[in-house]
């Protein structure tokens, strides 16, 4: 049994970003004891105090950018244009939590005497993915601390160099000894946190499979928070009527970010019958073009899938797309050793979706273009999955977008934009197997919280307000 994660970069196998001690289950009992015995202090500091140590935070994670962005680039071969965006949306996540988050849980009145006050859970365990491994756990952790809980957070094993990173600027940030504790190790150390009776609520990023199987895990734990947002197979509507150059350019972005390697990239295309040929063309061109290379390389669009067994997947999905029914389009592959990858785009004749290639989330970049012949039809065809992230609209008529509003079944839904990116003053969350109704976001400081309801009486008994039949003691 391997009892260290050695980390090298998927860019170069000479690259190793070092050795991490993979945590046991007695390691994982002294990180829980740690943060339990921490957590009376920190949730009795109030907000002010602890606002203090995250705006410190915030300020060195500004500073800080710089650095992050190519240790990034390095460990999971993000390239370098992403991993700069990941590392500049670190900072700001203090400031959405602490306005716009806090907000969110500031106390109810019903009337005098009568209110809710949202406490701590406890000790939260954070479960990070590789594909943001600062911006992701960052979005769980920040408001966790706010709102008065300790962590425990475990890094991707793809990703422990970023993660031990994030914990040492809290460290500098004057953080107290114990609230946020790091552990490293695969999937068995992730259960093992996530089971440990000490541990009060599981925030997870990653995907359905892995957020099922804790679910199942935990069902005779209901006390136990899961806030689960896990993957995507989430859609472009291209109308016929939409600028085509536009649409064109935002469904590449939503195909290749990161790599395919985000919950919210696309791959189903559905495109309005009467422009399919010339939106098929356009966007083939543009995949063509896409630089794939180092990720350091500040003029590559892609950089390598995040392993060889990453690698592998995509390319079995692109195997069974002849078996659903489609045509591969020709498009170059990068002169690159796997995990290099280039884009993949597949034509069908019609937008049925009845193959594990329509429906399975792939996790590269990858995609099927579909026709449709009206606007219904390719609402049905969104509809048409177990997933319910993120969909795009693309058309000139807001008209359009405005009727798919509460019939597309997501948590997010764009007009004009790619499927990638969002707001981090707005939930971010799906449906389906996307999530379990409990979105990041500016929202994360909900389910960091539970609210406690206050009724307060007189300090002397009134003999008045006693029923009929009670007895004036």
């Amino acid at each position: 049994m391997r009892d260290a994660i050695e980390s090298v970069s998927p860019a170069d196998p000479a690259d190793v970003i070092g050795r991490f001690p993979i945590a046991d289950a007695g390691a994982v009992d002294a990180a829980v004891a740690r943060a339990r015995e921490a957590f009376p202090a920190w949730r009795d500091a109030g907000l002010e105090a602890r606002a203090g140590v995250l705006r410190r935070f915030r300020e060195l994670a500004a500073d800080a950018a710089d650095d992050l962005a190519p240790r990034i680039a390095r460990e999971v071969g993000k390239a370098l244009w992403d991993a700069r965006g990941e590392a500049r949306l670190v900072a700001p996540k203090v400031d959405v939590t602490l306005a716009e988050g806090m907000a969110l849980v500031s106390p109810l009145v019903a009337g005098p005497g009568a209110e809710a006050r949202f406490v701590p859970r406890g000790v939260l365990a954070v479960l990070g993915p590789f594909n943001f491994p600062a911006h992701l756990p960052n979005g769980h952790i920040v408001p966790a601390l706010a709102t008065g809980n300790t962590v425990v957070f475990k890094p991707s094993e793809l990703a422990p160099g970023v993660g031990e990173w994030m914990a040492e600027l809290w460290r500098s940030a004057g953080l107290p000894e114990g609230v946020l504790q790091i552990v490293h190790g695969a999937g068995d150390t992730g259960r093992t946190l996530a089971l440990h009776d000490g541990v009060d609520g599981v925030l997870f990023t990653g995907s359905w499979a892995v957020g099922r199987a804790l679910r199942e895990a935990t069902v005779e734990h209901p006390e136990k928070i899961l806030a689960l947002e896990m993957g995507g197979k989430n859609a472009v509507v291209v109308m016929a009527d939409a600028d085509l150059d536009l649409a064109v350019a935002e469904t590449a972005l939503s195909i290749c970010a990161t790599t395919g390697q985000r919950c919210s990239c696309a791959s189903r295309i559905f495109v309005e019958r009467a422009i399919f040929d010339a939106f098929a063309d356009k966007l083939a061109a543009v995949l063509a073009g896409v630089r794939v290379g180092a990720p350091l390389d500040p003029e590559v669009f892609m950089g390598p899938l995040v392993n060889e067994a990453a690698f592998e997947k995509v390319n079995a999905f692109r195997g069974r797309a002849g078996e659903a029914g489609g045509e591969r389009v020709p498009l170059p592959e990068p002169d690159l050793p796997a995990p290099y990858i280039g884009p993949g785009l597949v034509r069908f004749d019609d937008a049925s979706q009845h193959a594990p290639y329509h429906r399975e989330e792939i996790f590269g970049p990858e995609a099927g273009l579909l026709p449709v012949d009206s606007l219904e039809e390719a609402i049905a065809a969104v509809n048409d999955s177990e997933y319910g992230l993120v969909a795009s609209i693309m058309s000139a008529d807001r008209t359009k977008f405005e009727h798919c509003r509460g019939r597309v079944r997501t948590g997010l839904l764009n007009w004009n934009r790619a499927t990638v990116g969002a707001s981090g003053k707005l939930p971010f969350g799906g449906r389906g197997r996307s999530g379990n109704d409990r979105p990041a976001g500016v929202s994360a400081t909900l389910y960091c919280s539970v609210a406690q309801s206050l009724l307060e009486g007189p300090a002397q008994l009134d003999p008045a307000t006693l029923p009929p039949g009670m007895p004036t003691p």
